[in-house]
């Protein structure tokens, strides 16, 4: 098995292995007629897709979300984006490639551009800490979004991060402050803010771009107060084997979060996850920007700002005992 491909896709890869070999063969062999034999090995490989993707745990899906091979942000930039124009540096240490941002168009409305992003490559991976945002990478945001309010620009984040950095440099560089400073500042945005969580939602370092008016969620992405990996250390006291029991106790999932209001929208991928078909799932991610933007974008500066600050005053499922 490919290290890229996961367990529960192995027998619908070598199904599409095999469909790909019968399709050269017929080309190969044109006085032959496999259109019949064709057409039901094609119906056996999407119904036994079908079935499995039903079938699929929260674990399964969280590692769906961390998929080698899912599309990053770049992609969604490239697919739905004209004209972008990138900034670095936080104008005081450095820059951070984990998070990258700046000007572009959207359909001919201009707009401002957050994204995490993970590499795609060993390379990549390193320069931009596995998709672990520092400080530096916060404070470029937040650079970023005071641009926006300036411009009186739309500011659209994508995220993909399972977290913010944890190492001692990033505490001394003022990580929590970064975060905190960032939250603030959109709160109080006058623009449109519009969230698509691409693939993981990792705690604070997700939430850091994602205050926003609509928050979207890919249908194979997670959004999540802390890594299930860390939710098993914290409950079981152990270094992970119970992150697939902690997945199904805090359903990260897009269905799960969709249903206690953290998320305004499930944006369908294509069959067999993103991944399978980069295009598909662009397309349905710009059908959704363009549905939520167009509505965010008849508020004025009041409704905006109220809409976000009630919308996250208002999340969670509590109650409180009688004293």
């Amino acid at each position: 098995m490919n290290s890229t491909e996961l367990d529960f896709e192995k027998p619908l890869i070598e199904l599409e292995r095999h469909l790909n070999q019968l399709h050269t063969f017929r080309e190969e062999h044109p006085e032959l007629d496999l259109t019949e034999g064709f057409a039901a090995l094609k119906q056996n490989a999407e119904s036994l897709t079908k079935q499995t993707f039903q079938k699929l745990s929260r674990w399964d899906k969280v590692r769906l979300a961390r998929h080698p091979q899912r599309p990053q942000a770049s992609l969604y930039i490239d697919a739905l984006l004209d004209e972008p124009v990138e900034l670095r540096s936080d104008k005081l240490y450095g820059d951070d490639r984990a998070l990258i941002g700046g000007f572009a168009w959207f359909e001919k409305q201009p707009i401002v551009y957050l994204a995490q992003q993970k590499g795609t490559n060993l390379v990549e991976r390193q320069e931009m800490n596995f998709g672990y945002t520092h400080p530096e990478g916060y404070r470029k945001a937040r650079r970023l979004m005071q641009l926006a309010n300036k411009f009186n620009r739309p500011l659209i984040c994508f995220v993909d991060t399972p977290g913010a950095h944890f190492d001692l440099r990033s505490e001394e560089y003022g990580q929590a402050t970064a975060i905190a400073e960032n939250l603030a500042e959109m709160i109080q945005m006058r623009v449109p803010i519009l969230v698509v969580i691409i693939g993981e939602g990792g705690s604070g370092g997700a939430l850091a771009i994602a205050v926003g008016n609509r928050v979207l969620m890919m249908e194979y992405a997670i959004y999540c107060v802390a890594p299930p990996e860390a939710c098993s250390g914290i409950v079981w006291k152990d270094k992970g084997e119970h992150a697939p029991e902690a997945t199904e106790g805090y359903k990260p999932t897009a269905p799960d979060l969709l249903k206690v209001g953290v998320i305004d929208q499930v944006i369908r991928e294509p069959l067999g996850g993103a991944h399978r078909n980069p295009d598909i799932a662009a397309r349905n991610v710009k059908r959704a920007i363009r549905k939520h933007l167009t509505e965010l974008m008849n508020m004025n500066e009041e409704q905006l700002i109220q809409q976000r600050s009630e919308r996250y005053r208002n999340l969670g499922i509590y109650g409180e005992d009688e004293v």
